[in-house]
């Protein structure tokens, strides 16, 4: 039986009660204030995680359709959590930015070079390089993704407009393989 609320997301770590277990990429313990969540587990008992913490300022916990287990995302550091174990079963990223719906129950996750796809099952998939070091303006309209990627080159200095069809995991445009281009 699956207990009607799964997590909680705290403010801070609690001043006292039980000590918080550590979540971190490398199983290490981690004694900063990190994304702290009480998790609680069917059998009515609860446990409070204390994330370490990516570069930015996302912070989420996402429920999936089709697996009990949630994804936690740390200040742009992902864990996929079953919430009866204090290990996550698998840690990615760490400079997500944004995240965005996109068709067939996937969710979307942006960084700075290129998107991240999570299935409605919680696994996941990169696509290619998109950009040297920038993704700005996304827009999600059912399988495709367009947006523009930057291009840092010293003759050029620009946003390059990219397409990503998420179905046949084909891109279109971006700045990352136009200097390769270029060379030839």
């Amino acid at each position: 039986m699956k207990p009607e609320k799964r997590y909680e997301i705290l403010n801070s770590l609690p001043a006292n009660g039980p000590m918080y277990v550590s979540v971190t990429d490398n199983g290490e313990p981690f004694y900063s204030e990190g994304f702290p969540v009480r998790f609680y587990k069917a059998d009515g008992t609860e446990w409070l995680a204390n994330f370490q913490p990516g570069w930015t300022d996302l912070k989420q916990v996402i429920e999936f359709e089709h697996t009990q287990n949630l994804l936690v995302i740390a200040n742009g550091t992902c864990y996929l959590m079953n919430p009866e174990d204090t290990k996550p079963i698998e840690v990615f990223g760490v400079d997500y930015t944004a995240i965005f719906q996109a068709s067939k129950g996937r969710l979307l996750l942006k960084d700075q070079t290129q998107l991240t796809i999570i299935e409605p099952d919680g696994t996941h998939w990169n696509t290619e390089r998109i950009s040297w070091d920038g993704l700005a303006e996304i827009r999600v309209e059912n399988n495709l993704v367009s947006g523009l990627a930057y291009d840092p080159m010293h003759d050029t200095d620009e946003w390059v407009a990219f397409k990503y069809d998420l179905d046949t995991k084909t891109l279109t445009g971006g700045s990352y393989y136009s200097f390769e281009n270029k060379k030839s």
